[in-house]
């Protein structure tokens, strides 16, 4: 098929350069014996490839989770620790025994200044120290450098409250 187009358009062009070389003024001092006029036949070009884009489906970006109202309350039992989103700070996990807390930042770009945060022992409503920052998906164990805060014998669940004292994170001691 692209054979016989080209084809065609080579007949076409002929025919066209026929007909203006019979309609074009012949010179007369160098064209006595009569000129003939040859058409000039070019060879069509390949049309060059446009370059396809393409591009391979994103995933839609996540939103960030909104964090409930504050409810920080001198670490006082919150009034609905199952509202915690567990973002953009984690509690990982809490050592009775040894007085550490665990936590994770579990952002993926957001650096974490963890120093006007509380780490509330809810049973016995003290406050766990903390500070410093916490790069994204840092996880860092947080020693009490006081006396015991965390109750051995009972249960006692952590609860994380961030700078304007909205519940970050909860865990349940079991």
């Amino acid at each position: 098929m692209l054979r016989a187009i080209r084809v065609l358009i080579a007949v076409v062009l002929i025919t066209a350069l026929a007909v203006v070389a019979r309609a074009a003024p012949r010179p007369a001092a160098n064209c006595s014996s009569g000129c003939a006029y040859l058409p000039v036949v070019m060879k069509p070009q390949e049309a060059t490839p446009t370059p396809t884009v393409t591009t391979a489906p994103t995933a839609a970006p996540t939103a960030t989770p909104l964090l409930p109202p504050p409810t920080f309350n001198n670490c006082q039992a919150d009034p609905n620790p199952n509202a915690a989103l567990n973002y953009p700070v984690k509690i990982t996990a809490i050592n009775k025994v040894a007085e550490t807390v665990t936590l994770q930042n579990v952002s993926t770009i957001d650096q974490i200044y963890l120093g006007e945060w509380h780490m509330c022992s809810v049973t016995g409503n003290q406050e766990h120290p903390i500070g410093g920052m916490l790069a994204p998906g840092e996880t860092r164990t947080f020693p009490n450098t006081g006396g015991p805060i965390w109750s051995n014998s009972s249960r006692d669940d952590g609860a994380l409250y961030d700078v304007a004292g909205r519940l970050v994170s909860y865990w349940f001691d079991t």
